[in-house]
């Protein structure tokens, strides 16, 4: 019964109050890190942060001293309410493989506001997700979906950039001619459409509808992220950016230090994974574990990602981060590479990834520096409501610690 309680109470979160959090180390990710700062908390919202705040009269007090204070942390590429890891045919709704739907694909639709393991991301510290299409079986997977960690039913927050993925290409060269040829053609068709849909223009090789979603690409008005890992391949995403005018991120970037100064040049911002540190194929031999350093160090704005099949880890972002600092990137851009260069990156900066008067108060308290494999969250804030730290794994883990082990398991089992 008390477990059938605590999930109750995981699903339904006390509504926002007045919090101050005071006395620990306020890391804003837009500035320099307040010592002994005090951040308050009204109707969902950052009303104050910084030093000699006033605490509102009856506000909740969370005692911070010798603790640190960030923005929530936002992972840019997940699969949180896509997908559950299980078995059968509703095991995964991120992907379009197989329907015939390639850049029309959009997740948003499919979201789990149920999903557990969002409350497992959250637990740890998680408050903004990128929920991302896996591949099409094409080069486009679709549009992704910006979400918040809070199992609500307005947890879709904002609509993401649409998705491309060069891996089911025969090779490179095709890939770069049928992305070309599509952007030329869906021109056409935005030119041409009423003479399309009467059957009188060319053969297309995507669907009206496919084509339709790449109109906001190509007019400037929708991301691009293409995930794409090798120098030659940067090299060629930054020529397309320059022919087309697009909006472009790059995801996996393996490579992308060799290409800094180009990249920071453009203004295009990149998502890497910092564990990354052996080349998946011969092409990204330059694969290392400083490559965010260097891309910091050129100037480019760089945020961290876990991994789309990272189903149960997507929290381990904040230890890629501190892989990062460790191979030579500031402390305080690894904050910023999980916190405000996503916010930024993805558009939403006006609302998170800072801890900002005005902004939504998506907080973290944690126990030690944040980027330490060994800190652990104390507070976890989403747009002002603190949840508890639960999930079904601790709850699985409470109820077997401490079984009886004193009969033998064999005996147990026969029962």
């Amino acid at each position: 019964m008390r477990y059938l309680i605590l999930l109750v109470l995981m699903i339904s979160p006390a509504l926002a109050e007045t919090i101050a959090i005071k006395g620990g180390t306020i890391h804003t990710a837009a500035g320099e890190p307040i010592i002994n700062g005090t951040l308050v908390i009204e109707d969902g919202m950052i009303s104050a942060v910084g030093t000699d705040i006033a605490i509102p009269e009856g506000a909740r007090i969370i005692d911070a001293t010798g603790k640190h204070v960030t923005p929530g942390i936002m992972n840019g590429s997940t699969t949180y309410g896509l997908s559950e890891g299980a078995a059968g045919k509703f095991k995964s709704d991120s992907s379009a493989n197989g329907s015939g739907m390639t850049a029309s694909f959009d997740v948003k639709y499919a979201l789990n506001t149920a999903s557990t393991l969002i409350r497992e991301g959250r637990r740890q510290g998680v408050t903004r997700a990128v929920s991302s299409p896996q591949s099409s079986g094409d080069i486009f997977s679709g549009t992704s979906a910006i979400i918040t960690m809070d199992n609500k039913q307005d947890m879709h927050f904002a609509d993401g950039p649409m998705h491309a993925k060069f891996a089911n290409a025969s090779n490179r060269s095709v890939a770069w001619n049928r992305i070309r040829t599509i952007f030329e053609q869906v021109k056409d068709y935005e030119s041409n459409k009423v003479r399309a849909m009467r059957g009188q223009s060319q053969h297309y090789i995507l669907s009206f509808a496919d084509m339709d979603a790449l109109i906001p690409v190509l007019n400037g008005d929708k991301k691009l992220v293409m995930e794409i890992g090798s120098e030659a391949e940067i090299r060629g995403a930054l020529q397309l950016k320059e022919d087309y005018d697009l909006d472009l991120i790059i995801q996996g970037a393996q490579e992308a230090w060799k290409v800094g100064a180009e990249l920071a040049e453009a203004g295009v911002p990149v998502l890497v994974d910092p564990e990354h540190n052996t080349f998946g194929n011969v092409n990204m031999a330059g694969t290392t574990f400083s490559n965010a350093a260097r891309l910091e160090e050129a100037g480019v704005t760089v945020a961290f990602y876990s991994g789309n099949g990272s189903l149960y880890y997507g929290h381990h972002i904040v230890q890629f981060a501190g892989i990062a600092v460790a191979h030579g990137m500031s402390h305080d851009g690894g904050i910023r590479a999980v916190t405000s260069n996503p916010a930024m990156i993805f558009g939403v900066d006006d609302v998170v990834g800072t801890l900002e008067e005005g902004k939504d108060a998506d907080v973290v308290v944690w126990d030690g520096d944040p980027l330490e494999v060994t800190s652990n969250t104390d507070h976890v804030i989403v747009r002002g409501v603190e949840y508890d730290l639960v999930s079904r794994r601790t709850l699985l883990r409470d109820r077997y610690l401490n079984l009886d082990r004193g009969e033998p398991f064999t005996k147990r089992y026969q029962k």
